[in-house]
């Protein structure tokens, strides 16, 4: 249980591509369920959020929620709440507890709009940050680790309209990088799922005949000596009525040659299966990207999911 709350954990601060200081890297703490998703209506319902200490000793938990947008970049960006603000309705108990040692803390809310909700998707998120032990605060020591919990609320009819308008592979940077250009002109936040591997374009056998990789996430998971590299596609929310650049860097070190991007995944139910070639130049020519805009009937048709 708790192994499975670390991989809870740090999945989650990707999931949202938070804008948070460097000292996430050092989180003591996982959560279960990693974000909620709720139809706001007259009857208040509570809802609750496991906290678990995965270290060696106890520690001490502040809670709070804010409203929040995303930034160009696709980093979560603090607002200011008003009285329409899902971050204005949550009631929840307790705002700070300390967990004992690889033990866990359960904490209540539930959501009571103040005015009549108007209709669509409504955000806020609840922050978990570490209180440093007096011993650090008396040294001037202060190492804070913050986690985020997304909360989505729903009123009335959701419609997730997307559409993948291109997909590249930038050469131009540091690390490869794949581009998602993805539009939103629904009223409910879309996002990727899937996978992506990377094959020697001589010896890749198409995209029909690639499949995901099981159990890819788990720790010390290898993958078919024939890829060369393997991961999990960007979760970062597009939010409604938005186009976003969602970027994937490719981390592994790349020699000079020919690649695909081999992508299997979905938008919102919208299957996403292709091969995507891209060049790495040697270095004494000239880097280029390598675009393939994705015209596939499914995938530039709007779609409402479930």
């Amino acid at each position: 249980m708790l192994r499975k709350s670390t991989t809870i954990a740090l999945s989650l601060i990707g999931a949202l591509t938070l804008g948070i200081p460097s000292a996430t890297a050092v989180i003591n703490i996982g959560v279960s369920p990693p974000r909620f998703e709720l139809k706001i209506n007259r009857k208040s319902t509570t809802q609750s959020l496991r906290v678990v200490n995965l270290s060696s000793k106890p520690v001490e938990i502040k809670a709070y929620v804010r409203s929040w947008k995303m930034s160009e970049d696709n980093k979560l960006v603090e607002i200011p709440s008003t009285e329409d603000s899902l971050a204005q309705w949550i009631i929840f108990t307790p705002s700070q507890f300390t967990i004992p040692p690889r033990s866990a803390q359960t904490l209540r809310f539930s959501i009571r709009p103040r005015v009549q909700p108007k209709p669509g998707e409504h955000r806020a998120v609840m922050f978990l940050e570490e209180i440093p032990p007096n011993e650090e605060k008396t040294k001037g020591v202060r190492t804070v680790g913050r986690l985020a919990v997304a909360i989505y609320g729903y009123v009335g009819d959701i419609k997730k309209v997307g559409a993948i308008n291109s997909i590249s592979v930038n050469t131009e940077l540091k690390a490869p990088t794949a581009v998602f250009d993805i539009s939103n002109k629904g009223n409910g936040h879309i996002r990727l799922k899937g996978q992506y591997a990377i094959w020697q374009a001589d010896k890749y056998p198409g995209a029909e005949m690639t499949k995901p990789i099981d159990q890819l996430q788990k720790p010390g998971k290898k993958i078919p000596n024939q890829i060369i590299d393997a991961g999990i596609l960007p979760i970062s929310p597009i939010l409604p009525d938005h186009r976003s650049r969602i970027l994937l860097p490719i981390s592994k070190k790349l020699p000079p040659g020919k690649y695909v991007l081999d992508l299997n995944g979905e938008l919102n139910g919208i299957k996403i299966d292709r091969g995507i070639t891209f060049t790495i130049p040697a270095q004494t020519t000239s880097k280029k990207s390598s675009t393939q805009t994705v015209n596939s009937g499914n995938l530039k048709t709007p779609f409402q999911s479930r």
